[in-house]
């Protein structure tokens, strides 16, 4: 995904993805896997500058 945000560009603010990924909760009735991808696919996309293995410490934090 991140690959593709880069060569097509993202319309998104960084610090914009950054707000969405912090609020970001399971909602009702979201499963555990629907809710781990949205939580990475949040995180990558706020944090698109960094090093990937970023993204994913962050997605994973936010998960647990």
């Amino acid at each position: 995904m991140q690959r593709l945000e880069e060569r097509f560009g993202a319309n998104e603010l960084p610090a914009a993805a950054q707000g969405r990924f912090q609020v970001a909760h399971q909602a009702s009735g979201e499963s555990l896997e629907d809710w781990s991808d949205r939580v990475l696919t949040l995180a990558t996309k706020a944090f698109r500058d960094l090093p990937s293995k970023y993204a994913t410490e962050q997605a994973v934090a936010k998960f647990c």
